[in-house]
């Protein structure tokens, strides 16, 4: 990527970033016979864009799935700590780990969210308002 000039600055996945790095030498290679370099910027946007659409979408698999396991062991831990009459601790500690584990997760669906939202504006060509956003 340093090669072609473009350094990547922000905050991004660092999976995301390692799959980029190496897909671009490999889409060069790829159309390593196209000659004129608008075609040749316009093959790499379509093939990094592929390669982000599959990455994102094995990324949300993964997060519901997660999402999933963690409210089966909230589930399953809620019905050990109400079920015993004695305290257990580590059921407990269990429990408020697992709570903010799904807490982080549903945090960040609604970042994602917010973003998508944003970005719906801006392809409308619509001025948010302070509306918007209260």
């Amino acid at each position: 990527m340093e090669s072609l000039g473009i350094k990547i600055t922000c905050n991004l996945d660092k999976n995301y970033i390692q799959l980029i790095k190496q897909s671009v030498p490999e889409i060069l290679d790829k159309y390593k016979d196209v000659k004129s370099k608008q075609p040749l910027w316009e093959m790499i946007k379509i093939e990094i864009r592929s390669k982000t659409i599959a990455f994102s979408k094995r990324k949300r698999l993964e997060s519901t799935q997660r999402e999933v396991e963690l409210q089966n062991e909230i589930d399953e831990l809620d019905r050990i700590i109400c079920g015993d009459e004695c305290l257990d601790v580590e059921a407990l500690n269990k429990y408020e780990k697992a709570k903010k584990e799904l807490k982080e997760l549903y945090d960040l669906k609604g970042k994602e969210a917010l973003f998508r939202s944003k970005a719906h504006w801006v392809q409308r060509g619509e001025k948010p308002t302070k509306y918007f956003f209260t």
